[in-house]
């Protein structure tokens, strides 16, 4: 494999260099020597990071790369309407959730158990939090259970971005309250709290927001089945559009079979697979801080999902340095509002380039498709005239093709460059050992010769994991492309995601290991949940 190439460092890119080395020295006094963001993290980690990139803001991609890794500033422009199911027709105090798609917000409009202690003073029931989750019925068993005598009727919100929203976003499942990895990020990482039990999440949204005040954001976008914000105060920022009550179970009005509704709020989610669209948020990729951009242990301490990367190794004074970086990233990104990088657009040019040749390639018993779709790959990366044997050059113009536009002005941008770079020398490594092994080897037995070229491309194809991959087609109307999303999803949703109807998705959910908590709907088990909070609290 040919070294990685080194753009040329500039004097304002070497001074952002020296500017970050010379803060991080002084924040890693007691850690070993060389702990930071550096480059040979950033090339060892760089199909993840491209993954981290490439599936940013995107429901599939982040679903089947769950345990996300990585924050990104992020802005709400203004006027983005954002949608609240609650019981109640007033105005949250304190942070409360917000949904991007209707039926997400839909989903929580409706009455609740009762209400019971917000450690912000609060005395309404989370929307979209701790023991509130919608229940999910067993097959065959769709009609929404009846609301108790007197409870407060449902209520969804509209609100609408008054100002532009600074805004953290997550990446990953960060919404998916798991044991499995989703929430590392927020707890470990952000919250210092290595015990707090993943279904806590109205004690994990207070310490968020309590970071958001200290960083002079308005909250954090994380992603479920569909995309959610945190929201820390609905008093700032926010214009309520409109407060309607929902119907009564008994109303001709009321989406009565929840088997339906789940199914469509899981097909919300599934329109915003490929983006959320309408630029309705806008990441600031210059600004990003990952964990993969440091040499941190992020191994799983489960032997079986070595895919799944941990924060569980990672020591705290590790974990401090990088809080500290995310908040000066963020501080920074709100105050300098220049255009970033759009390093999510490069990743896309390079997916679509080779998404569909490299399985292609694979696949195929034929020599001749495979040197054509070699050739084809290749010759625009090649002089015929120049008499290198190794093709070295062509090798470079192939890894920086797509890395041309752009200009880092960051010190994430350096970092990010080279893990995109890293990511395209694996590519066009693997694409050049093929075609000595095929175009350039004349004598070669052609069997063994497509054996070993198939190998060489499915060896790359396990290192980038992309996303399209696993995507399944169109599907007819009364289905969707079904792949896990918490709390939904079987073990072969996630792995497989296949076109599946409404009956076929509700009930399924063994992939994600453990249960919500059932909504409540009397005293007895509403308190024994809050018997739970309250101690971890």
């Amino acid at each position: 494999m040919s070294p990685p190439i080194t753009p040329p460092i500039t004097i304002l890119r070497l001074a952002t260099l020296v500017f970050a080395t010379t803060s991080l020295a002084l924040i890693n006094a007691d850690l070993p020597d060389g702990f930071g963001p550096n480059l040979d993290s950033a090339r060892e980690n760089g199909p993840q990071i491209f993954n981290a990139l490439h599936n940013a803001m995107r429901e599939f991609g982040s679903a089947l790369h769950h345990n996300g890794m990585s924050l990104f500033p992020a802005v709400i422009p203004e006027g983005v309407l954002l949608y609240h199911g609650t019981d109640t027709k007033e105005v949250p105090k304190g942070f409360e959730w917000l949904a991007f798609e209707i039926e997400h917000a839909e989903s929580f409009a409706r009455c609740r158990g009762p209400p019971r202690k917000n450690v912000g003073g609060d005395q309404s029931q989370s929307s979209l939090g701790f023991a509130t989750y919608p229940p999910i019925p067993p097959p065959g068993k769709g009609r929404r259970p009846r609301c108790p005598p007197d409870s407060p009727a449902g209520h969804l919100h509209i609100y609408q971005a008054s100002r532009p929203l600074n805004i953290l976003y997550i990446d990953g499942m960060a919404a998916g309250k798991t044991v499995m990895g989703t929430v590392d990020t927020q707890d470990i990482l952000l919250s210092a709290n290595r015990s707090r039990s993943s279904f806590n999440d109205w004690a994990r949204a207070d310490n968020l927001c309590a970071l958001a005040r200290n960083w002079k954001i308005d909250g954090f976008i994380r992603m479920e089945p569909g995309f959610e914000v945190i929201y820390c105060d609905f008093t700032d920022g926010l214009r309520l559009l409109s407060a309607n009550q929902r119907p009564a179970t008994d109303e001709p009005g009321d989406l009565d079979n929840m088997q339906i509704s789940m199914f469509e709020w899981a097909r919300a989610a599934s329109q915003r697979y490929q983006g959320i669209g309408s630029s309705r948020v806008i990441l600031d990729y210059s600004s990003m801080i990952s964990a993969f951009f440091y040499p941190i242990n992020l191994t799983n301490p489960d032997p079986k999902r070595p895919d799944l990367p941990r924060l569980t190794q990672a020591s705290d004074a590790e974990m401090s340095v990088v809080r500290e970086q995310v908040g000066e990233s963020v501080l920074r990104s709100v105050s300098s509002r220049k255009a970033p990088v759009d390093w999510q657009g490069v990743t896309d040019m390079i997916v679509t380039r080779y998404a569909k040749r490299l399985p292609f390639i694979a696949q195929t018993d034929s020599i001749d498709i495979i040197r054509n779709e070699i050739n084809g790959l290749l010759n625009i990366f090649i002089d015929y005239a120049e008499t290198d044997a190794s093709f070295l050059a062509a090798r470079q113009r192939c890894a920086q093709f797509y890395l041309q536009p752009v200009h880092a002005r960051t010190l994430q941008d350096e970092l990010l460059h080279a893990a995109i770079e890293s990511t395209t020398t694996a590519i066009c490594s693997a694409l050049f050992k093929t075609r000595e092994i095929i175009v350039e080897d004349t004598d070669v037995d052609e069997q063994l010769a497509v054996g070993a070229a198939r190998q060489i491309i499915h060896d790359l194809l396990e290192v980038l994991r992309w996303s399209e991959w696993k995507e399944c087609g169109p599907c007819q109307a009364d289905e969707l492309c079904f792949i896990a999303m918490w709390p939904f999803g079987n073990v072969e949703d996630h792995y497989n995601p296949s076109c599946l109807n409404y009956s076929a998705v509700v009930g399924r959910r063994d992939y994600w290991q453990q249960r919500p908590p059932p909504l409540c709907f009397n005293e007895q088990p509403c308190q024994k949940y809050d018997d739970m909070r309250n101690e971890e609290l």
